[in-house]
């Protein structure tokens, strides 16, 4: 199926669909934060819905709306730029009016540049690492790097390059539902520090919200190509509430065995089309005020 076909027709589930997630509700917010993901502009023709030449309109008017609500700090879930190293130039000033940091993760077309320009992307961002976390309160953020097995991340003759390679082959000849080339993996060194993280979350009585950029549910042709392993890391951790993410424009969500995976919609869409988002996190469960085309959903913490 072609790829935008199939990003516009991905299961999103609509707002009324998740009342039933809701329980008697705690309203004492612990923590409130922006939300944005695949701005992914390009000074580039619109390729399908792809309006690449709208995003910077668009990303004023959520860091506008952002602005206004005096948080902390804003996530944005990869795909900031595509193809073009000077596109990040284009873009962060444009971060500027929020008046506090942005957390950012890396999608695959932040790599989309030649490889002598990828080892930059990181700084760029101002990001700590390719992943990291980060605490706010009693809420610890794991910011996963989905990239780490790829093809696109690394050079193909280095040794990460053909170890995500060797990782592609096995998803694909394990006939894994997001064995694609846009999609990626998480290598074991960084299975094993997101172990001992929620080992220190749980000590420490914490809750919390683990990012990446692609999805690992639900099963479709965008999660991510070692999704059980990181499953069962999840969902042995009972601090763990929500997996975020972007990558698949169209939004979507799965829950399992209590945990709540959020794919956020895509301010790279069609003209006049935005999406950000509002999210709070309660003792209880995590609430988003979708903005534009964004759901907005309460979810209760299992």
């Amino acid at each position: 199926m072609n790829r935008r076909r199939f990003l516009a027709t991905s299961l999103a589930v609509p707002a009324t669909a998740l009342a039933a997630n809701a329980g008697p509700a705690d309203n004492s917010d612990l923590l409130t934060f922006g939300l944005i993901s695949d701005a992914q502009y390009a000074d580039a023709d619109p390729e399908g819905e792809r309006h690449y030449r709208t995003t910077p309109e668009k990303l004023k008017a959520a860091v506008a709306d952002l602005a206004s609500r005096k948080l902390p700090f804003t996530l944005h879930l990869g795909d900031f730029i595509d193809r073009n190293f000077a596109s990040f130039g284009t873009l962060l000033p444009l971060l500027e009016p929020l008046g506090h940091p942005v957390h950012h993760l890396l999608g695959n077309h932040d790599y989309t540049l030649p490889d002598a320009e990828k080892a930059r992307v990181v700084q760029t961002l101002d990001m700590p690492h390719d992943y990291y976390t980060f605490r706010s309160g009693r809420v610890r953020f794991l910011m996963v790097d989905t990239n780490a097995a790829s093809l696109y991340k690394y050079p193909v003759a280095t040794t990460e390059g053909q170890a995500g390679k060797a990782a592609y082959e096995k998803a694909k000849a394990a006939h894994d539902p997001g064995a694609a080339i846009w999609n990626g993996g998480v290598d074991d060194a960084q299975l094993g520090w997101m172990e001992r993280e929620l080992e220190a979350a749980t000590a420490a009585g914490e809750i919390v919200l683990v990012c990446g950029h692609h999805p690992i549910l639900p099963a479709d042709g965008n999660q991510v190509w070692n999704p059980k392993p990181l499953l069962d890391l999840l969902v042995k951790h009972s601090c763990v509430k929500v997996w975020l993410n972007g990558h698949n424009h169209a939004g979507a969500y799965a829950v399992h065995e209590g945990i709540h995976f959020i794919t956020f919609r895509s301010i790279l869409h069609e003209p006049g089309v935005n999406a950000w988002s509002i999210v709070s996190v309660r003792p209880d469960r995590l609430v988003i005020e979708g903005k534009g085309r964004e759901v907005s959903r309460d979810l209760a913490f299992r």
